[in-house]
């Protein structure tokens, strides 16, 4: 099924709304769990909530901002993933957003969508192209990790002169960057919610690449939360990196 028209029509509103932002301040609060949230963040959950549920009304819905069920058929979605970066201004945030009919990753009808409003960046799983092993000189490896996580803890490990780490934020939005060529592997040593991940395992998986929290294979997306260490990529970048992760 194409969601073209509910992606469009998403994209304009939201589009409306940076617009607005540019004559006034985002309004900014912490939740119970003294995480953050915008009212950018609440708005395109409730407008996606409005989109889908006009068009697909048999369909649940299961948002960060807006949990109500997950159960199938759903619309998972992290409206603003990386909500800490688009507060400092940072722009590596993006929507996550994926239709799951089934909790298996291998069901064709699940869609994934992950779509950075501030640099254009958009993907999902329509296309169905594995890979490429990146060519670069000198041979490197190179692995994406939160900014969070590498000033904490990932900095402490020592990586060989070929492997290159890069900081960056969202782990969506780290995703759609791997599915499309971007990097090799991406490492999360945090605990994820499945709004977090839901369409960036369906964009990897569509692109031949792998998913794997605490050593096994991501094949079903059924748990609302899921263990760290979380590792995303081809199975020899993988195993490149692995070793480093778990010693």
């Amino acid at each position: 099924m194409s969601y073209e028209k509910e992606l469009l029509e998403l994209k304009k509103c939201i589009f409306q709304k940076l617009e607005e932002f540019r004559t006034r301040d985002v309004e900014v609060s912490k939740k119970e769990d003294k995480s953050l949230v915008t009212e950018f963040d609440l708005f395109i959950s409730l407008k996606v909530k409005e989109i889908f549920s006009f068009r697909h009304p048999d369909f649940h819905f299961y948002s960060e901002e807006h949990p109500e069920k997950f159960a199938f058929p759903c619309v998972v979605l992290d409206p603003i993933d990386g909500t800490r970066e688009f507060v400092k201004g940072y722009g590596e945030c993006a929507v996550s957003l994926a239709i799951l009919y089934s909790e298996d990753i291998f069901d064709m009808r699940n869609f994934g969508w992950i779509y950075n409003p501030f640099n254009g960046f958009e993907i999902n799983n329509w296309l169905d192209v594995p890979v490429e092993k990146r060519k670069v000189s000198p041979p490197t490896t190179h692995v994406m990790v939160s900014r969070s996580e590498w000033e904490k803890s990932i900095h402490k490990k020592s990586f060989p002169n070929d492997i290159r780490i890069t900081p960056i934020g969202s782990i969506a939005y780290k995703l759609g960057l791997l599915a499309s060529g971007a990097c090799d592997v991406v490492v999360s040593t945090r605990d994820k919610n499945v709004w977090d991940i839901a369409a960036g395992i369906l964009i990897c998986h569509s692109r031949g690449l792998l998913s794997k929290s605490q050593g096994k294979m991501i094949t079903k997306l059924h748990e609302e939360k899921f263990r760290a260490m979380f590792i995303w990529g081809r199975e020899d970048d993988i195993a490149i990196i692995e070793p480093y992760l778990t010693s």
